[in-house]
């Protein structure tokens, strides 16, 4: 069945060794240690760490977070040798304080760009990029989207910078709204024309959220404000079908629920820990139950669980955790390149663990 390997990854902080003058980048210069051999070597890792994601396959979309622009992911996929890969550059760059950036690359002999955009929430300071794009299926003709984003981190405090993280989520589910309903105008223009045939297709239309989202499956900015649950028959069952024509006021309420694919994986991993990322507290003295979190997800519009066109197959979504990547335990092998130690050689991928997901058509 012809398919498309979708990735996601945090890169952790993978920066090149110039000082931008417009973003806090001073950690990652020559003169704090972020020198060309460690920035080398970090590609070279983070490059090897790609093509573990789809052995003996290949990655057809890929999405990543923590890069400081579309330059170096363009770089990074010619380390890893994915020349099959093009990027979708994004003119609108980053506006995110520490210059850190959402990226993605597509196979364009599978995929074509259709529309990309960059959205910002004006919290106090501008958020890292919500970079949404429209792809249309070369074989197919079917379009899809696809949603990726670095929420709010954590650092002040669970649940100190918990709004901020609401306000982003709310954000997403409107953008995904704007794909599965149609505007009050055109509802009853449809409504009159007795067209419910329209407004069940828009219902299906498929869009995927992806991204570093700093809360949990079960938190409440996924839960209650991005809609997003474990609740496969809330998201694709009868009672969330459109079978007839309600009062306009009624459509504009209907809420749009999405299905969040890394609910999954809760405690499938034989260690007993899952997550992408590990973390025992915050600076704040916040001790963390579970240190393994699972803090990058992938959740879906019903229109993706349908069987009808390009479908997410949910048993293939997982995370890759090989003992490459991670430890006998799950936990992500970070980067790490200062150390007191002599002849210390930098090693490791990243802080998080990378996602995958099958996408049939």
């Amino acid at each position: 069945m012809p398919h498309i390997n979708f990735a996601w990854w945090n890169l952790q902080n993978f920066f090149d060794t110039d000082d931008d003058p417009i973003s806090n980048d001073f950690s990652f210069t020559p003169a704090a240690g972020w020198t060309e051999s460690v920035f080398n070597k970090k590609k070279e890792n983070l490059a090897e760490g790609l093509n573990l994601i789809w052995p003996n396959e290949q990655i057809d979309l890929l999405t990543v977070c923590e890069i400081e622009k579309d330059t170096l992911l363009q770089d990074l996929l010619e380390e890893a040798g994915m020349d099959h890969l093009s990027v979708v550059f994004d003119a609108a760059g980053t506006s995110d304080l520490r210059g850190i950036d959402v990226a993605m690359a597509y196979n364009p002999n599978k995929l074509t760009v259709v529309s990309r955009t960059s959205h910002l929430v004006h919290l106090r300071y501008r958020t890292r990029d919500i970079f949404e794009v429209v792809f249309r299926i070369n074989d197919t003709g079917e379009e899809f989207v696809v949603i990726a984003s670095h929420w709010p981190s954590r650092s002040r405090g669970q649940y100190n910078s918990e709004p901020l993280r609401i306000a982003v989520a709310e954000h997403i589910a409107f953008l995904v709204e704007a794909h599965t309903k149609v505007d009050s105008t055109t509802y009853e223009t449809l409504q009159a024309n007795d067209d419910l045939a329209a407004i069940q297709a828009k219902w299906e239309s498929k869009v995927l959220v992806v991204g570093d989202f700093n809360d949990e499956p079960f938190d409440r900015s996924i839960i209650q404000h991005l809609k997003a649950s474990r609740d496969l028959d809330k998201v694709k069952g009868a009672t969330n079908d459109f079978d007839k024509f309600v009062h306009t006021y009624k459509y504009r309420a209907r809420e749009t629920f999405l299905y969040n694919l890394s609910t999954t994986l809760i405690n499938k991993s034989a260690s007993g820990n899952t997550g992408t990322y590990f973390l025992s507290g915050l600076f704040d003295g916040t001790v963390f139950t579970n240190r393994y979190q699972m803090l990058d997800q992938l959740v879906v519009t019903r229109g993706f669980l349908s069987g009808n066109g390009i479908t997410a197959e949910i048993d293939t979504f997982d995370i890759v955790d090989d003992g490459t990547l991670a430890t006998s335990s799950g936990r992500p092998r970070s980067f790490k390149y200062k150390s007191s130690k002599p002849n210390f050689v930098p090693s490791g991928y990243s802080d998080h663990l990378p996602l995958k997901l099958k996408l049939n058509y």
